[in-house]
């Protein structure tokens, strides 16, 4: 007696499968690096069922990097649920910040780094957008700005985030960490008037006092 065939996954199941999988090799290998056959190769399917799903490795990127868009853009919201003063919240988003890129490796994905088309480089610029504005409008709650305020503050607030995420990664120990998350969370709320003026009587001259 012959065992039954296996059934086929569903389509839905099945698109749902090579987008999660397509992510993993993406933010692994990077744009350039992976081909339609890595992911087929992944997902043990062959090249034409993945072409069924996405017509290009152009169109699954952009899909992907919506995929990883939401994922931040809710972390971004959940800092908004963070109890204590703009202080706690920038530090515990930053955290997190870093915490989420580097278990998903996905910060690759927007750092400009990629050789990429002008439609994936369109969504890209599209998700940092939103990713701005939310995290001006939640870090900066207690100010009134304006969508366009919002949103320079926004990127300018986001590349800081993406160089804390670096040190942090790159840090010897916790204390090394720590040093990192105080400076850059005292940087976001109160800028250089957040830190020790330097005496003036024990300042060093000018070259042009010299």
């Amino acid at each position: 007696m012959t065992s039954p065939a296996p059934s086929r996954m569903p389509r839905e199941q099945r698109r749902s499968q090579l987008l999660r999988l397509a992510t993993e090799v993406f933010t692994e290998k990077g744009y350039q690096a992976t081909s339609m056959d890595d992911i087929a190769s992944a997902a043990g399917v062959t090249k034409p069922v993945l072409y069924q799903h996405f017509r290009s490795k152009e169109s699954l990127y952009v899909e992907v990097l919506d995929v990883i868009g939401e994922g931040l853009l809710a972390e971004v919201r959940a800092m908004a649920s963070q109890a204590g003063g703009p202080a706690d919240r920038v530090r515990v988003g930053l955290q997190r910040f870093y915490e989420y890129v580097a278990l998903k490796n996905s910060l690759r994905l927007f750092t400009g780094h990629e050789r990429v088309s002008a439609e994936v480089q369109q969504r890209v610029e599209e998700v940092l957008d939103a990713m701005s504005i939310e995290l001006a409008g939640v870090l900066t709650s207690y100010r009134e700005l304006s969508e366009g305020e919002s949103r320079a503050l926004g990127r300018a607030l986001i590349t800081l985030a993406q160089t804390t995420a670096q040190l942090l990664h790159d840090a010897a120990d916790e204390e090394e960490r720590e040093v990192v998350l105080s400076t850059m969370t005292t940087a976001v709320v109160d800028g250089l008037m957040g830190f020790t003026p330097v005496d003036a009587s024990s300042a060093r001259p000018s070259a042009a006092q010299g």
